[in-house]
């Protein structure tokens, strides 16, 4: 039983000592409820003032027996309110009620299901970007112990297959779902319950193995990584092309603010219809194109005449800054001409 429960437990234990010997006294030394209330609050507090004190044998064998359960209740109650404070008790239930309003009001995160190795990295990740995110895991110890680190936690413990956890994750708001839970079984379990919650969300989920891959996709998966493969081509890649490698990763990592991100061309926008090389986005922005979508046909490293049309999805390579310029260039519209 958590210290908390042993409060509430001492709390009524008192109170219905109270009330039982309010109504003995009532019944054996005919004393009103008022009198009999008071005579027992001031005799399980110990005051003990003797302004009122019982006559009958019955009532001094009730007082007899009154104030050793009494006095015990009082003792374990002040004892476990104690142990609340000091074992950092109220510290944890202030946070939990921070962390749940905190829950409530998100919106547009994502749900990370298990914490484990893979789900640590996933969430550090999106703390670095300034991602909002919930984590689910049925660690309730070690979600506690990654709190203490990390105040700004937010966390559901419990069973991310059980559709009540996913909801209290706040999964009808959600972005996305990011699946990392140590079977395959629960991985698509998972990804069949938060697309069946809501359909628009965006789910990514781990594979055990090649074989998962299939059913975690036919499960409803919009992605799916496999860690055994992505970790074995990397040591290839590593083993074959060490210089290429290390100078991608150099480039991608956190402190050099270099990001790759997808842009769509939007009706109107003030590029379309003209070439990579009359929009000027390289000089305006400082981005690189890296490819240009239309359709089906994805154009790597496309040339300056490569023209933009509606629907053209932009993939750019550049800082967090020159991204959010070639955004800007993207929305803007045309300026229409007075007749």
């Amino acid at each position: 039983m958590d210290t908390l429960n042993k409060i509430k437990l001492g709390m009524v234990t008192i109170g219905a000592l109270i009330l039982f010997a309010s109504i003995g006294f009532m019944f054996l030394e005919g004393w009103d409820f008022f009198t009999a209330l008071y005579v027992s609050i001031v005799t399980i507090s110990t005051v003990g003032y003797g302004d009122y004190t019982p006559t009958t044998h019955w009532g001094k064998a009730l007082v007899m027996v009154y104030i050793v359960t009494g006095v015990g209740a009082v003792a374990y109650t002040f004892g476990s309110i104690a142990e609340f404070f000091m074992e950092g008790h109220f510290k944890k239930v202030a946070r939990m009620r921070k962390m749940e309003k905190n829950l409530k009001k998100l919106k547009g995160h994502f749900i990370i299901c298990g914490y484990g190795k893979l789900g640590k990295v996933v969430a550090e990740k999106f703390k670095n970007a300034k991602v909002p995110f919930v984590v689910i895991d049925s660690d309730e110890k070690m979600l506690e112990e990654e709190a203490e680190k990390d105040p700004d936690l937010i966390y559901v413990v419990g069973d991310a297959t059980s559709d009540d956890v996913l909801i209290k994750a706040g999964i009808e708001r959600a972005r996305g779902l990011i699946s990392v839970v140590n079977t395959n079984a629960e991985n698509v379990f998972i990804t069949l319950s938060a697309k069946r919650l809501n359909p628009n969300i965006y789910v990514v989920a781990k594979a055990e193995d090649g074989s998962a891959v299939d059913k975690l996709l036919k499960a409803g998966a919009d992605r799916v990584v496999s860690p055994n493969v992505i970790g074995g081509s990397r040591i290839a890649e590593i083993a074959l092309k060490p210089e290429v490698l290390d100078f991608v990763s150099t480039i991608m990592d956190d402190s050099y603010d270099m990001e790759i991100e997808k842009f769509c061309v939007c009706e109107g926008s003030e590029i379309c219809g003209k070439s990579l090389y009359e929009s000027q986005i390289r000089s305006k922005t400082g981005v690189t194109i890296l490819a240009v979508k239309k359709g089906n046909d994805l154009i790597i490293n496309p040339s300056p005449d490569v023209v933009v049309d509606k629907g053209d999805e932009i993939y750019a390579f550049g800082t967090k800054e020159q991204l959010e310029k070639l955004e800007k260039i993207l929305n803007k519209t045309k300026k229409r001409k007075n007749k």
